[in-house]
């Protein structure tokens, strides 16, 4: 039988709501330039960067995409996915991310214009605008609206959006870090707890194994995925070097030493948090077996938890699906107004750079509304925007950061250009007989045309001291 949300639980939903509104009114107040209003001020201690980078982070696909590609592939998505995340992440943590110090306010095409020149941080703040879209969270917020009011998806995703647009365009960074940081204690105790819950109901891991028999590969750590989708999602998991959601964190703490420990820290609780999630899918799996993960998931959580706090279960769900969806945002509307306007247009007033920001949040925010709702899951949407993004950015960002060599604009031109082309090719026209995902092949050859732009191109002339990167 459907359990539903009863009026309590949607009183306490619109009771967080205004609270969160009232947040980021409260922040706009202060938010007069892009200091302020993208970084923070460079504000963020060590407890809101948490707060803000395990939200960030996670969002709908970290929580409800977690789930359904736990109930679908079983535990390979925790082994091949999560763990390999985790993994690459320790790098960043302790030498990448600290790396980059922090002059004036700084998003990633600014680190592409300062080695490679304006051309390529152009070029690489169309890919990113598309990456900031974040498909697969307007997807998860339509899944979960669906199964939790009975709505049209579409709907859901547009209620979400609209009020992802109100919290991001007043209070920028500050006020979504401290949205963040109610959400990230929000999630911790709501959504960890339904696992222990029905733990003993299932029968423990025995039940699991016994329960999931006849799908053998649900249970195999590395079975439940083709080679060529492992390997995929292994490249993916290194996409957060390319991430400008977690640089704008980093630059955004009030001290490298405290973006190092916050990072550190959550990578703690993410591989907990991951291990959480994975246990819940099988369970998913195991109690609604011909039901969606998502609608079978949010059924799970009804039946455990009792009223009111069903209320609460959705602003943790909704809220990771929402402070996401700020982060990225903030960065696409500042990707239009700083990275395109005003590096085309030169001198630009930081007030005006703030105004455009702004409008530039509503932009991205349609633009992911027209192309939502086109995949199964929202993992698979995350998927899809991600492999452009790191086929045409990854190499270009991260040998800027760590190559120690002479880099020319041609690299950064090449590396970007030949990326993106390997994996448009191979999306619209796939090989005949051929398993190869346009990730896995797109990589090795940007990397390969990066190399060769930096060898035969000519010295960059162009300066710009936006940033200082200690290579």
């Amino acid at each position: 039988m459907s359990i539903s949300l009863t009026a309590l639980d949607n009183v306490v939903i619109i009771a967080f709501i205004v609270l969160f509104v009232g947040i980021s009114y409260y922040f706009s107040k202060a938010a007069k330039d892009m200091e302020t209003f993208y970084l923070g001020n460079h504000a963020l201690p060590w407890s809101l960067t948490v707060g803000t980078l395990f939200s960030t982070w996670y969002g709908g696909v970290g929580t409800v995409g977690n789930i359904e590609y736990s109930a679908i592939y079983g535990l390979s998505c925790w082994v091949i996915w999560s763990v390999t995340c985790h993994a690459g992440r320790i790098p960043l943590a302790l030498w990448v991310g600290p790396r980059i110090h922090v002059r004036t306010a700084i998003t990633v095409p600014d680190l592409l214009h300062s080695v490679y020149g304006r051309g390529v941080a152009l070029l690489g703040s169309f890919f990113m605008f598309l990456y900031c879209i974040r498909l697969g969270e307007v997807t998860a917020a339509g899944f979960i609206g669906h199964s939790a009011w009975g709505i049209n998806p579409e709907v859901a995703g547009c209620l979400a959006v609209g009020l992802v647009i109100i919290i991001t365009v007043l209070g920028g960074l500050m006020g979504v870090a401290v949205m963040d940081m109610i959400h990230f204690w929000i999630m911790m105790v709501v959504i960890c707890i339904v696992m222990p819950i029905n733990w003993r109901e299932v029968g423990g891991w025995a039940g699991l194994t016994h329960s999931l028999a006849s799908t053998p590969k649900l249970m195999d750590p590395y079975g439940g995925f083709s080679f060529m989708k492992a390997l995929m999602l292994v490249l993916l998991a290194f996409n957060v070097y390319a991430d400008p959601a977690f640089y704008q964190r980093f630059s955004a703490a009030n001290s490298p030493k405290a973006g190092r420990r916050a990072l550190l820290t959550c990578l703690v609780l993410w591989i907990a948090f991951d291990l959480v999630l994975f246990l819940t899918g099988l369970m998913v799996k195991v109690l609604y077996p011909n039901t969606p993960p998502t609608e079978g998931y949010i059924q799970l959580v009804f039946r455990t938890i009792p009223v009111g706090f069903r209320g609460v279960f959705i602003v943790a769900i909704m809220g990771a699906i929402i402070s996401a969806l700020c982060g990225y945002y903030l960065t696409g509307g500042a990707t239009l107004a700083n990275d395109f306007y005003a590096r085309i247009k030169g001198d630009v007033s930081q007030a005006k750079i703030v105004f455009l920001t702004r409008c530039g949040v509503v932009a991205v925010a349609l633009f992911g509304l027209l192309l939502a709702f086109k995949f199964p899951t929202a993992q698979d949407a995350m998927i899809f925007t991600s492999s452009i993004w790191m086929s045409a950015g990854f190499i270009p960002i991260v040998g800027a950061l760590l190559y120690k060599g002479k880099i020319k604009t041609l690299g950064g031109y090449m590396g970007m250009i030949t990326g993106i082309l390997v994996f448009t090719l191979l999306k619209l026209f796939p090989i005949q007989g051929v398993s190869i995902e346009p990730l896995v092949a797109a990589l090795p050859l940007s990397t390969i045309a990066w190399f060769i732009g930096n060898i035969i191109g000519k010295e960059k002339i162009e300066k710009n001291n936006v940033i200082e990167v200690n290579r």
